[in-house]
């Protein structure tokens, strides 16, 4: 496990959340967005990659996530992988011009084209055209600024300056947790555990593809000054110490963490069927919703047993599949988080 970071004097301006299905990356943002000086955007491309004109799944699945969504064929269309950058661009540029700090975030599996995830993965799967994306520099304020070198291999649709120029923060929780949360969600846009896409969501190789690609990348930078970076964040964790889990984060950004609120108020505003089935706890929340903490170790067989009763055989056979498959890349995560 990562040592706790000192106060970093650097205020980084610029946070990209590279998160997972249901590791409690909606805490995670709840919490930052409660800052004062924060302004955030979710899921730029996710949309996009589920449903818009250049949909990463299949046209039954994206369908069936327009019907969900309770949207037009022709609003669909005008998500986009270059509308989703063009409104992230433009968010930090008017967070900059107002000296507030920026957060993206984003599942890691959304910004890669077809042909990078499909070569990933030993499910068959459907292939699909690379979005066509143009950088449009919305969020460069000043013509003359040169672009970062990123000297490494980039596999994402994001351009490589602007790659280079976001602070990373990861977020993942035991597969054991994830996974299972994430069929129970799923099923409101036809979800079932053994589909084509399950593969795509049930695997944190995403995330340490893009944790050894910034390491890669600093190692040959900044060895020294972006040593406790990618920032990895352990969802249960936070659960678990959420003040002390927030007042490493924000040494390591620079962020004032007494400005964080840990209590709030619950929204009032209505939750059409498929944010619910994702964000429905976080939203009618008033704080951290703590879970009992097992003191034992995690037995997946165990667990085999509670899936078989709650979906069927299938389901948990490829469960624990996805789980045991899982692991090196969550340990090795895991031993990086703060």
């Amino acid at each position: 496990m990562m040592a706790s970071p000192k106060s970093n004097s650097e205020v980084h301006k610029r946070l990209f959340l590279y998160s997972h299905p249901r590791t409690r990356s909606n805490l995670f943002m709840r919490l930052l967005e409660t800052h004062p000086q924060m302004v955030a955007k979710q899921y730029p491309f996710m949309f996009a990659f589920q449903a818009g004109p250049e949909a990463q799944w299949s046209e039954e699945k994206r369908a069936l996530r327009i019907q969900s969504s309770h949207m037009s064929v022709e609003e669909a269309d005008k998500k986009s992988y270059q509308a989703g950058l063009d409104e992230m661009e433009e968010l930090l540029a008017k967070a900059n011009e107002e000296g507030k700090i920026c957060i993206i975030k984003e599942h890691t599996v959304h910004l890669f084209e077809s042909e990078f995830v499909n070569a990933k993965i030993s499910s068959p799967r459907h292939g699909v055209p690379r979005p066509v994306i143009v950088d449009r520099r919305l969020d460069v304020t000043n013509s003359g600024e040169a672009d970062v070198p990123l000297p490494v291999p980039n596999p994402t649709l994001l351009p490589d300056r602007l790659l280079a120029s976001m602070s990373p923060i990861l977020i993942i929780r035991h597969p054991i947790f994830a996974y299972t949360s994430y069929i129970r969600a799923a099923s409101i846009f036809g979800g079932t555990g053994i589909d084509s896409e399950f593969p795509l969501m049930a695997t944190y190789r995403w995330q340490r593809i893009i944790y050894d690609l910034y390491r890669d990348y600093y190692d040959k930078t900044d060895p020294e000054g972006r040593k406790h970076w990618p920032i990895v964040i352990d969802g249960d964790k936070l659960v678990e110490d959420t003040k002390g889990q927030m007042e490493k984060f924000c040494a390591l950004t620079g962020i004032d963490e007494t400005q964080i609120q840990y209590s709030w108020n619950a929204s009032n505003e209505p939750i059409e069927d498929v944010y619910r089935a994702f964000v429905g706890t976080i939203k009618e929340s008033t704080g951290v919703i703590k879970t009992p903490k097992s003191s034992e170790a995690l037995n997946v067989e165990e667990y085999v047993e509670k899936w078989t009763e709650e979906f069927d055989e299938t389901v948990a056979q490829r469960l624990k599949e996805a789980v045991e498959a899982s692991i090196e890349d969550y340990e090795y995560l895991f031993k990086a988080s703060i």
